[in-house]
């Protein structure tokens, strides 16, 4: 187990010297308020603010009743949008709204004509397993039903970077389990996945801050309190923990190679290629957990932003099947 502080590529290195205020300390319990807080989003008018996109927000029925609020983008002279993307934001589990990560899907919906709809799940430990995982499903379930009643017959992605990832990943299991909507594909940015925690890269990283070991125990306990380490975690919550991954759709996935994630995601993209899920994967020298969310300006994060990318145009192009 390491403390001291890992070699980042050189130029994330020295945006985060330059950035003393970005917070460098593990998430334990008594700092969540603070996360909180902190981890906002800009709002929805800087989010349209110098593109051409239109947005729209509604609400949806959650299994239990409650009012699920998504927001909706596409551009503004689209009257027949390519595809649907589904986006689960990231936040640990525990923080965040469904505007945050929404910079980079309006770039995807300008560049490829799409519509993104974007969930408000209810985070934990307010609302513990499986609460957050359903509403990203009912929210799906609602979304891709209201995409085809506007007469759109494009395919539904689904996408979600850390805590999103995650719940995108469990949110395709569950689909595939219950005849839900058919999910063409999923975009899987850094996910957290594995809530044992015992891997070798989860055992790599401890005490340095930017969601370590420590960080990664506060997120998990959160969502799954006393069921954590037990049979009673599904899946759905933990996707690696998943004995069947046959019939999961085309998947990226991509991780920094200095995070807590990286061993977890590695080993899901072999689990998905061993049963023929056509599956791309990549590992980005010398960056932290969202590198790419924390500094887009960054030289690997635009590298990382155009694989996506291009694993996307691929997508909906019919290359990859």
């Amino acid at each position: 187990m390491s403390s001291s502080s890992p070699l980042y590529d050189a130029e994330l290195q020295s945006m985060l010297e330059a950035n003393p205020d970005i917070e460098r300390k593990s998430l334990l319990p008594e700092g969540l308020q603070k996360l909180r807080e902190d981890f906002v989003s800009a709002g929805l008018q800087a989010l349209c603010e110098g593109r051409e996109i239109a947005a729209s927000e509604w609400t949806a029925p959650a299994r239990d009743g409650h009012s699920l609020e998504i927001t909706s983008i596409k551009r503004v002279d689209s009257a027949a949008p390519r595809a649907l993307l589904f986006h689960i934001h990231s936040g640990g589990m525990i923080a965040g709204d469904r505007l945050i990560g929404m910079d980079l899907m309006a770039d995807f919906v300008e560049e490829f004509n799409l519509e993104c709809a974007s969930v408000e799940y209810r985070l934990a430990p307010e609302n513990p397993d499986p609460i957050p995982v359903h509403d990203c499903f009912d929210g799906l379930v609602a979304a891709s039903k209201k995409w085809k009643s506007e007469g759109n017959t494009g395919p539904v992605i689904i996408a979600g970077m850390s805590a999103g990832g995650g719940l995108a990943a469990g949110v395709s299991l569950l689909s595939r389990d219950l005849d839900g909507p058919k999910v063409s594909g999923q975009l899987l940015m850094c996910p957290m996945l594995d809530e044992s925690n015992a891997t070798p890269s989860s055992n790599q990283f401890s005490n340095i801050g930017l969601w370590d070991r420590e960080s990664n125990d506060t997120g998990w306990n959160a969502l799954l309190g006393d069921q954590r380490h037990s049979e009673q975690v599904t899946p759905y919550a933990s996707p690696s923990a998943a004995q069947d991954l046959g019939g999961l759709p085309p998947t990226f996935l991509d991780v920094g190679t200095l995070e807590v994630f990286r061993s977890e995601i590695v080993g899901f993209a072999e689990r998905l290629a061993l049963v023929d899920v056509p599956v791309e994967l990549h590992m980005w020298s010398g960056a932290f957990h969202g590198f790419d969310l924390t500094f887009p300006e960054a030289q690997v994060s635009q590298l990382a932003i155009n694989a996506r990318k291009n694993w996307l145009e691929r997508l909906l192009k019919g290359t990859i099947r």
